[in-house]
């Protein structure tokens, strides 16, 4: 972040607040209380309308902005897959 420059710094400051800013807010009107107070499912459905809403709105401006999208990777356990020839042969 040393690297960045000034103006790129400001702006990822001035976006964070104002998503912090638009949570708080849509707390207040979906439940009637902070966002401090809501429980877990609760903050788990703002937390999903707002970001929604914002990348609708940024996709409504970008429309090529879903091409950038990372391809999602299977985690966690996966199946067993039987030995291959190439990583079957061990030893020398």
């Amino acid at each position: 972040m040393a690297d960045d420059k000034f103006e790129l710094n400001l702006l990822k400051m001035i976006s964070a607040e104002l998503y912090f800013l638009i949570g708080m807010q849509a707390a207040r009107e979906m439940y009637g209380k902070s966002y401090f107070s809501l429980g877990v499912s609760e903050k788990a459905t703002l937390d999903g309308v707002v970001w929604q809403n914002v990348e609708g709105n940024f996709q409504a401006l970008k429309p090529d902005f879903a091409m950038f999208r990372i391809a999602q990777t299977p985690v966690g356990f996966q199946t067993p897959t039987p030995p291959t020839e190439t990583n079957a042969k061990t030893g020398p």
